[in-house]
């Protein structure tokens, strides 16, 4: 299957996803990544990435929580 304008055009507008507030998720110039998730009969799963939103920062470990011996301090 070739990327054909209308294919792109599409795309594009399905990028023009919005937060609830209005602001865009992504900007113009956002580095991404685009991958083939899998397939299903004749169908294909496109994942298109953000990368600038690399890397995710994780949240903090609980302080009242011993990850050692998976329980909570009292």
């Amino acid at each position: 299957m070739k990327l054909t304008q209308d294919v792109i055009d599409k795309i594009q507008e399905a990028m023009n996803h919005t937060k609830k507030d209005g602001s865009m998720n992504w900007q113009d110039g956002d580095e991404i990544e685009v991958n083939l998730a899998g397939t299903f009969a004749a169908d294909r799963f496109i994942v298109i990435k953000n990368k600038t939103k690399d890397p995710v920062v994780s949240a903090a470990p609980h302080p009242n929580y011993d990850y050692e011996k998976k329980e909570w301090k009292k």
